[in-house]
């Protein structure tokens, strides 16, 4: 079906999230990876890992790793690993990464990157955590929504979903979308 210019009911926006777009500087040292990219299988890595974020992305390429026998080491800035994952997930995946070695730092906030691990800060000290043949870098995502403003009062209805939002599971924002799609 096709709407003509100017007939149409709403629009959506799904601008997406800030995921990556500061990991640019990082990358350009080939010990700096993306947790997506060990994921798909587009980077290799080293026996020795540092997993840069232990939300959902950061344990589950611990767990993928760890399994394929890789020593792994989590940083993560809250006080737990896998906050994000569903509790009966959340269960198994700690009883695997236990099994696997995968050892956890939490309340740690990374300060500085090494050319081979990190510097942070936890419980007010600092601490370098280094000699990692690779950093692989699982951080969170933020909203990113830079089109909102510029449209809005331009179009007759806005429905802004997705990451543009808050960055989250894909789940939400398809439900977000499919809400949005109801209503126009």
């Amino acid at each position: 079906m096709s709407v003509p210019l100017g007939e149409h009911t709403g629009t959506v926006e799904t601008t997406g999230n800030t995921r990556g777009r500061f990991f640019c500087v990082l990358l350009d040292n080939p010990k700096f990876v993306k947790a997506i990219d060990v994921l798909e299988g587009k980077k290799e890595v080293g026996m020795n890992v540092l997993v840069v974020g232990g939300g959902m992305v950061g344990v589950e390429t611990a767990d993928f790793l760890g399994e394929h026998l890789h020593k792994v080491t989590i940083v993560e800035m809250l006080p737990e690993i896998a906050k994000d994952e569903q509790d009966a997930v959340k269960y198994f995946l700690l009883k695997r990464l236990n099994e696997y070695g995968v050892k956890a730092i939490t309340g740690a906030t990374v300060k500085e990157f090494l050319d081979d691990g990190v510097v942070c800060e936890k419980d007010g000290k600092e601490e370098k955590i280094a000699g990692f043949d690779t950093v692989i870098l699982a951080m969170g995502a933020k909203a990113y929504n830079p089109l909102e403003e510029k449209i809005k009062g331009k179009v007759p209805e806005l429905y802004v979903i997705g990451d543009a939002v808050k960055a989250r599971k894909a789940v939400e924002a398809i439900e977000e979308g499919a809400r949005a799609a109801v209503k126009i």
